[in-house]
């Protein structure tokens, strides 16, 4: 049964307090351009009567408006040079909406992206980027039952995971009636810019154009799934993996890393044997690195890739690429992030870097080198979103997984992988013994036929 969703009230929210005029413009860094010109999204979901607090929308709004006091870029809108936010308070779309034919009990047993996509107060990817597009947006979606999805769309050049979780976690302090620092930027509002210059107008314009490319590859060549790791099986695959470390046991999120990254391999080789370069890119958190160090849940896109690399060597794969052969490759590459290293990057390592790669033109995944994503956001409170209505009973993240996967922490300590491949890629890991043997649980979520769209 196909969902449905009616929108009956969608307004602006300001800022509950004017931004003042020395903080009119915010400068996007470098690491804000190359996140890309679209939204991230993300949708709570909350049982009703689970909490002390009844689901009030108006006072939900009334949150997000104080909030977007302390957060004042979130309430501005994109110049057109593409990499400054001008913090009018112009504010954030709060959408309300009915889903008439579902309990979310029922929803939530086998959810589809395209579904969970008409939870949100608008499309995470848009074709033409409007400067009047709001920076941020809201949507709460009314269950038959009482339950409330809370939906966000947060523009991704201006927060990464850590900033869009502070985001969620500030208004529902404040929902929750706890005291929470009011004045603007309340130290969560930096000058990465400063740091992480992105240079003129033709480097922020290049990283358009190749992440608009990246976004409209046809949806038909892929499949999205999500997998569940139980902390007994995550334990099970470090335990095992700890045996070709030397130095230390490898994490649960950097076992995990390696353990995906041999299954896509072995399933790429058989779709695609020729292929025989493999790059893994793992995003890793810089706040804590650079010198001085960042706020720890400040605004921005303060990350960097760090990369591992697997090869086919003499026109043939060998024995089976195993999580086991590959962990001290990815253990090597997280290794590099030194002190030598960040301060390099600070000092214009990054920015050359940058240029280079755009200087070669190369299109990984259509080229020699299978290109494979992992970003963490295990350990980052997204689960801790309470607004009054207790913890979220699950969190969806309905964007497009092309060759990228999602790490999330479960309630009990597992890992829920959420991860978009090809669709022969996809199906050859379905049949993929060593890998099915550690999932338990696994859920479609986007297949070729199906076709995305909002409820706006």
């Amino acid at each position: 049964m196909a969902l449905k969703v009616e929108v009956y009230q969608k307004e602006k929210v300001r800022p509950s307090s004017p931004t003042p005029q020395t903080l009119r413009y915010y400068k996007l860094s470098l690491l804000d351009v190359l996140a890309g010109p679209f939204y991230g999204p993300h949708v709570f979901f909350y049982p009703s009567g689970a909490g002390p607090r009844r689901h009030d929308y108006d006072e939900l709004k009334e949150s997000l408006s104080k909030t977007l006091s302390i957060l004042y870029p979130l309430a501005g809108r994109l110049l057109e040079d593409g990499s400054t936010i001008e913090c009018n308070d112009e504010g954030a779309d709060f959408v309300r909406a009915n889903v008439t034919n579902y309990d979310l009990g029922e929803f939530l047993r086998h959810p589809k992206l395209e579904d969970l996509r008409q939870l949100l107060p608008l499309d995470p990817y848009p074709e033409v980027i409007d400067p009047a597009m709001p920076m941020s947006a809201v949507q709460v979606n009314r269950f038959r039952c009482g339950g409330t999805a809370v939906a966000f769309c947060t523009w991704h050049g201006v927060v990464d995971g850590i900033a869009m979780a502070n985001f969620y976690n500030t208004m529902a302090a404040i929902n929750r009636g706890e005291r929470v620092v009011t004045n603007p930027g309340g130290g969560l509002v930096v000058d990465v810019a400063a740091i992480f210059s992105p240079g003129n107008s033709t480097i922020v314009q290049a990283m358009r154009t190749v992440m608009s490319g990246i976004m409209k590859k046809k949806l038909g060549k892929y499949a999205s799934k999500r997998y569940i790791f139980s902390k007994q099986d995550t334990e099970r695959i470090r335990n095992q993996y700890s045996q070709s470390e030397r130095h230390r046991r490898p994490s649960r999120v950097v076992s995990l890393s390696a353990f995906v990254w041999a299954a896509v391999i072995r399933a790429t080789l058989v779709a695609k044997p020729t292929l025989k370069t493999h790059l893994l890119t793992h995003y890793m958190n810089l706040r804590n690195k650079l010198n001085p160090p960042l706020p720890s849940q400040c605004l921005g896109n303060i990350l960097q890739g760090t990369d591992s690399v697997w090869e086919v060597h003499g026109g043939a794969a060998g024995g089976p690429v195993t999580g086991q052969s590959l962990v001290g490759r990815v253990v090597e590459a997280m290794d590099k992030f030194t002190s030598d290293y960040v301060r390099e990057m600070q000092e214009g390592g990054f920015l050359r870097s940058v240029k280079a790669l755009l200087s070669k033109k190369t299109d990984y995944n259509e080229g020699e080198i299978k290109v494979l994503s992992i970003s963490s956001l295990c350990k980052i409170p997204f689960g801790e979103v309470d607004f009054g209505w207790g913890k979220p009973i699950w969190i969806a993240i309905p964007q497009i997984f092309l060759d990228l996967a999602l790490f999330v922490d479960t309630e009990d300590g597992g890992v829920e992988v959420w991860i978009g491949l090809e669709n022969e890629v996809m199906c050859n890991l379905d049949k993929d013994m060593e890998f099915q043997s550690y999932v338990s649980f696994a859920h479609v979520l986007y297949e070729s036929s199906c076709r995305l769209s909002s409820a706006l």
